[in-house]
């Protein structure tokens, strides 16, 4: 659009400057802007060409794709190398997912690398049974096809439990 402005700024005062045609002795014709012995006027009809407009979808190389949400997944509780005492082994695992999830997609808890329940759209969770010792959780959001969308850093925590020698 903007360079048919300028051809328009540039073209009429071309087109207002005359053009002379005369002919060599071999018959070439010789077109100037100075009028000679027998030369004659030209009238100059000039066309501009009318630019195409396409959408920039239809454009190749500008394919319009959808934004990309990125999601934030994190575990809120155990926090990292957390030490937690559960005589019963139990745990609540407390997660925040960033932006909402969306219709459709679930969340499940992976526990020492393995799924500990059915996907879910809770974002807390309860862990029973573990023993003492180190262990991991990481979160994931998967959507309706099962297909991994987001997933948490991985957070390392140790149970305890009270025993005779060590009662704290």
């Amino acid at each position: 659009m903007r360079l048919l402005f300028i051809l328009l700024l540039i073209c009429p005062p071309l087109a207002a400057q005359q053009v002379y045609l005369s002919y060599a002795k071999d018959g070439t014709p010789i077109y100037s802007d100075q009028p000679s012995a027998g030369a004659t006027t030209v009238q100059l009809h000039i066309s501009l060409p009318t630019p195409t407009v396409t959408p920039d979808s239809a454009v190749p190389g500008n394919i319009i794709s959808p934004v990309k949400t990125v999601f934030r997944l994190q575990i809120l509780q155990p926090e990292q190398d957390q030490n937690l005492l559960s005589n019963s082994g139990e745990l609540k695992v407390q997660t925040q997912i960033e932006p909402e999830l969306p219709a459709g997609h679930q969340l499940r808890l992976l526990f020492d690398q393995n799924q500990l329940s059915p996907p879910q759209r809770a974002t807390g969770f309860l862990i029973q049974g573990i023993e003492r010792g180190e262990h991991s959780l990481q979160l994931q959001q998967i959507d309706q096809n099962g297909k991994l969308i987001a997933e948490s850093p991985v957070t390392r925590f140790y149970l305890r439990k009270s025993s005779l020698f060590s009662p704290n």
